[in-house]
C-alpha cells in the first residue's frame, strides 16, 4: 500500500502568497510523484520546474487563462493535451532571477 505524506514545511510570517512558499520546496519533491494544487500553480514556470525533475501534476485551470476547444489533442472523454509555450517576457509574481532559473533549458 503506498500513502502520501508531508515531507516538507515552509513557513511565512510577512503574508507571502502560497505560491512563492511552494516554489520553494519544490527541491524536495522525488521523481514519479504527483502534484495536486490549485489553480494558482497553472503558471508555465511552476508546470516547466515540476516536469523538470520528472514529477506529474494535477491542477485546475487558472480562470484567467484562456483556453480554445479547437486547439490540443483529445486523450480522453472530456480530457484534452494543450501545448504550453515559454512566456516572452518574465510573468507577473516572479522576480527576474526567478525567471531564469525557472525557465532553463
Amino acid at each position: 500500500m503506498v500513502t502520501g505524506a508531508a515531507v516538507a514545511l515552509c513557513i511565512d510570517v510577512l503574508s507571502t502568497h502560497d505560491i512563492k512558499l511552494a516554489r520553494k520546496l519544490y527541491s524536495s519533491l522525488k521523481p514519479n510523484g504527483v502534484l495536486i494544487g490549485d489553480r494558482d500553480f497553472c503558471a508555465y514556470a511552476d508546470m516547466f520546474t515540476i516536469k523538470k525533475i520528472d514529477f506529474d501534476a494535477v491542477f485546475r485551470k487558472h480562470q484567467s487563462r484562456t483556453t480554445t476547444m479547437r486547439k490540443g489533442k483529445i486523450v480522453g472523454n472530456c480530457d484534452k493535451l494543450v501545448t504550453w509555450y515559454k512566456p516572452r517576457s518574465c510573468p507577473k509574481g516572479l522576480s527576474k532571477d526567478e525567471f531564469d532559473l525557472y525557465l532553463k533549458p
